[in-house]
């Protein structure tokens, strides 16, 4: 099924091409959080568009449904231009907000020029049950059932598990293991691909990265202190758990470099798949325009994968009801109820990070915390609302712009480059989930282990997709690395949806203080410069 219809391809035309756009997409029932970003993608790539276009010259607007899946078209044909490129001659207030929109939805974005015309693609897909909803509807279910088959059917409690439900969710969690590494590989080598030109903001870049991996870092260090605190650490000879630290940290560290670039995906290593996408997407990046096809071929491969992968995770649900089930049949159910202290742990990690971020607000940009929340109060509240840094695109960016004060070509950089680099609430909820279920099925951690895990939940949150729920495959990852069952997978996952609210939230507010202290050193460097230019002369 498809829809379209042409306009001139002028600046007048955006809000009623946006409002074609949204009308179609409430038609189809799509999340506000994909409306929002399909509108944005219309609007930027009409200004790209028509900046060069000739006068009366048209584009076409395509709306087209395939089982699940809805795909947004625009066309124009004219001379190549790709709205998702940055211009090399651009200045820094003239940053392109739809190659920022990349940035946010990753691999939902496509462009290919064939035949003398320009395509632009935004993949989406229909609004499904709310995760949390589904989630919590799987939790009930799972649990009723569980109590029933005890009580009436006691018989079952070793048919069921042996016959049904362990065969199918082992097929599940291996099929989900099958397809992580080559997402990982190419969803990496894609979005590098995306940030095209980002040598033009190399000093906003480096302090603002400094920013976002200090953030991950500090979540990183609350995580280890509330584990090291809250979960028991194998308790080994001084000697040695300083041998084993340093000896597992550097393990860590040349086992990044693969010595085969096949073993490394037979093997499921996934640091050294994310190595091979870093150094493969600089490469790219750095001939981008001399291999149009390889280039469509990485960015198809992306698209294919990542909705794959959204098929399997929106299996969850029942995936969770199967495992809760059979953990109720096999009469063990501590984990449900222990799992409330890790919900609380997690949540004291939380509490402490912003404190702390506030503090950095009163000590560095001498403000008062209570009047920085009410600026971004209500940021926060569309996140915390809607679970979807997207959501907040426009408010964010006007509150940054209007109300702190930041320069607009810092704000239009730093939000979406955020959204894929700073998710440092991520951690503590991979971290303390990854000690909480490893604790149950009686895996051990020494301090060397403890180390070497944060590393890795710190590389691993830069890899959670920004759809919601679909951070849950990292799981299997880091499960997959210290020998934890698969079968925990459905405690941490509900958890980890359950969180997504917060999680969001978090990292929308984490954005805002890296951009907010970036601006502060952005000025006071500039400053200086004119200081020392001054007293030149």
């Amino acid at each position: 099924m498809a829809e379209k219809k042409d306009f001139k391809l002028e600046i007048a035309s955006i809000e009623v091409a946006a409002s074609f756009v949204r009308n179609l997409l409430k038609q189809y029932k799509c999340t506000n959080r994909d409306i929002i970003q399909a509108e944005l993608f219309t609007e930027e790539t009409i200004v790209y568009w028509a900046k060069a276009a000739a006068p009366n010259e048209t584009f076409q607007i395509e709306l087209r449904k395939r089982f699940k899946t809805i795909t947004l078209s625009l066309t124009y044909r004219g001379a190549q231009a790709n709205p998702l490129d940055l211009s090399e001659e651009a200045g820094d207030d003239e940053f392109s907000f739809i190659g920022q929109n990349i940035l946010i939805g990753l691999s939902t974005v496509n462009y290919y020029y064939e035949n003398g015309v320009n395509v632009v693609t935004f993949t989406l897909k229909k609004k499904g049950l709310n995760p949390v909803v589904a989630i919590a509807l799987a939790l009930g279910a799972a649990i009723i059932c569980g109590l029933t088959v005890n009580r009436f059917a006691p018989s079952m409690q070793t048919i069921l598990p042996a016959s049904v439900l362990t065969p199918l969710s082992n097929a599940f969690f291996g099929f989900l293991n099958a397809i992580v590494i080559p997402f990982l590989f190419v969803s990496v080598i894609a979005s590098i691909f995306n940030m095209d030109n980002i040598a033009q903001m190399k000093r906003i870049f480096k302090i603002l990265f400094s920013w976002f991996l200090g953030l991950s870092a500090l979540s990183g260090v609350i995580a280890v202190l509330a584990g090291v605190i809250f979960f028991p650490i194998q308790s080994v000879n001084a000697a040695s758990t300083s041998e084993g630290v340093w000896s597992q940290i550097a393990a860590i560290a040349f086992d990044i470099i693969p010595s085969n670039i096949f073993k490394s995906f037979l093997d499921g290593n996934t640091l050294q798949t994310i190595f091979l996408a870093v150094i493969t997407g600089i490469a790219m990046l750095t001939m981008k325009g001399r291999f149009p096809v390889l280039t469509k071929v990485i960015t198809e491969l992306n698209l294919v994968l990542s909705t794959l992968l959204d098929a399997v995770c929106s299996l969850m649900p029942w995936v969770i009801f199967i495992c809760i089930f059979n953990m109720l049949l096999s009469g063990d159910s501590r984990a449900l109820l222990s799992s409330l202290g890790v919900v609380v742990i997690i949540c004291v990690c939380f509490v402490v990070f912003v404190l702390l971020c506030l503090l950095s607000v009163a000590v560095i940009e001498k403000n008062n915390p209570v009047d920085y929340i009410r600026t971004i109060g209500p940021v926060l509240l569309i996140a915390l609302s809607t679970a979807s840094s997207s959501a907040t695109f426009a408010s964010h960016t006007n509150t940054a712009s209007i109300k702190q004060g930041i320069r607009d070509y810092l704000v239009n950089f730093s939000i979406p480059v955020g959204a894929l680099f700073s998710k440092p609430f991520v951690v503590p909820v991979l971290f303390l989930m990854t000690l909480f279920v490893g604790n149950f099925y009686g895996t051990n951690f020494g301090m060397a282990d403890i180390l070497s895990l944060v590393v890795l939940c710190i590389i691993m949150s830069i890899a959670v997709p920004p759809a919601q729920g679909m951070g849950t495959f990292l799981f299997t990852v880091v499960f997959k690395k210290f020998g934890i069952p698969l079968e925990g997978l459905a405690m941490a996952a509900s958890l980890f949806i359950l969180f997504d609210y917060l999680m969001t939230t978090g990292n929308v507010f984490s954005i805002n203080i890296s951009m907010l202290h970036t601006e502060h050193f952005l000025r006071k460097a500039s400053q200086r410069e004119t200081a020392g230019f001054s007293a030149s002369i």
